[in-house]
């Protein structure tokens, strides 16, 4: 199971930033690894990027229509 997202931002020119890719990877280190590799290339494009390596935590049980869990014993009627 993939463990870990890559979210890469460009940083624009006028202080905003745009992703530019979402990527699901097997774990951190994995994750950095890429995420070296890419600032690398675009850096040497001259452009400027950040990024984070996050760690999805998988839902466990039922949830209701906001994404809230539902306790057992108080599901939605």
């Amino acid at each position: 199971m993939k463990s870990f997202v890559l979210i890469l931002w460009l940083l624009m020119g006028d202080g905003g930033q745009r992703v530019i890719l979402t990527q699901s990877v097997d774990d951190q280190a994995s994750c950095l690894a890429s995420a070296k590799a890419l600032v690398d290339k675009h850096e040497a494009r001259g452009e400027k990027v950040r990024y984070l390596c996050h760690e999805v935590v998988p839902e466990v049980g039922d949830v209701d229509e906001n994404g809230n869990p539902i306790l057992p014993g108080h599901a939605a009627k």
